[in-house]
């Protein structure tokens, strides 16, 4: 398993003794699950941060539930879980509720006579949508499609001819001008169709390094939308140029998790490692929150940002204290 090496120090030993009421108050009886973001927060791409994986098991052990939300919508359920194994933090399917899961239901309910979509996005998102019975078309099918403009009026035919009740946008390593065209296309051929992204994070941090996320891909597609499709400008979301986004800091994406397991919000946790989609939503949700600095957000930005988390650690795998030398009691131990 690839982790990121652990720093050890008299400065660290220091702030493990300030961390000892926060991590009394996330290990009491008045918290019973914790929702997790994952990138940044429980690893960086295909690394596990060190103790993560140990402190998600003592949650486990202490009656805990845990639940694990990220807005990345390229993978299903299933293939979240995957990773997470891989990495070392065993879970349930059930426990993986990716923004590709919220904005399938979330379609689903608000527009139940919806069947047949156009997808920019990932496999993870064109199944989820697939479990709740809407079809789609474009996705992983169209990553080597080259555009053709000699073509371009039958593409717009085809268009056409394909019943599409709206577009959804996810991350897509594979975004090409193809999908852009086809997505100007729907929304010019069908007036009516609705405009739907899972998320609109501008980046996540990778390596040291920071990585475009949904959000600079979406705004290339809603620029195409008001360009190509001017009567959409100005009309009442979703149905404008720009995109209804649906992943967090949406509250109804931590409330359908409630919905569906039974959680009591104001007895959970959200822990993240970005203040305007994870504490956010965490806030708007009813939740406490839990803000960790293994990600995008330092210090800096919550005073700049002014969300205000309830508590604050270096790490999430600051809750796991049993390394070498260390008390066996993790709360004791800070």
């Amino acid at each position: 398993m690839a982790s990121i090496p652990f720093p050890a120090s008299a400065e660290e030993a220091a702030d493990a003794r300030a961390q000892r009421p926060t991590v009394a108050a996330l290990l009491g009886d008045e918290v019973d699950a914790f929702l997790f973001d994952c990138d940044g927060t429980l690893y960086h791409a295909g690394q596990i941060i060190p103790g993560v994986a140990e402190a998600i098991l003592h949650l486990r052990s202490v009656g805990k539930k845990v639940f694990f939300v990220t807005n990345t919508s390229s993978r299903s359920k299933e293939q979240l879980q995957a990773k997470l194994a891989k990495l070392g933090v065993p879970c349930e399917v059930d426990e993986c509720v990716p923004s590709g899961v919220f904005t399938a239901t979330y379609i689903q309910r608000t527009h139940p006579s919806a069947k047949r979509v156009y997808v920019v996005g990932g496999q993870g998102l064109v199944d989820e949508l697939a479990r709740v019975g809407i079809d789609s078309f474009g996705g992983p099918a169209e990553d080597g499609h080259r555009f053709d403009d000699e073509k371009f009026g039958a593409l717009a035919e085809t268009v056409a001819a394909e019943r599409c009740d709206g577009v959804v946008v996810g991350w897509d390593l594979a975004l090409n001008y193809h999908k852009i065209a086809t997505a100007s296309l729907v929304f010019q051929r069908h007036p009516d169709a609705f405009f739907y992204a899972t998320n609109d994070d501008p980046a996540d941090r990778v390596a040291g390094w920071l990585l475009p996320g949904n959000g600079p891909l979406l705004k290339g597609l809603e620029a195409a939308c008001a360009a190509c499709a001017p009567g959409r400008c100005g009309k009442r979301a979703p149905f404008g140029s720009e995109a209804t986004v649906l992943g967090k800091p949406n509250p109804d994406y931590a409330k359908l998790i409630a919905e569906w397991n039974g959680i009591d919000l104001s007895r959970a946790v959200m822990v993240g490692d970005r203040l305007n989609t994870d504490i956010l939503m965490g806030k708007q949700a009813g939740m406490r929150t839990l803000h960790v600095l293994t990600g995008v957000d330092g210090f800096e930005q919550i005073a700049a940002q002014g969300i205000s988390p309830n508590f604050v650690l270096p790490s999430f795998g600051s809750l796991w204290t049993r390394r070498p030398g260390a008390p066996e009691d993790p709360a004791a131990a800070l």
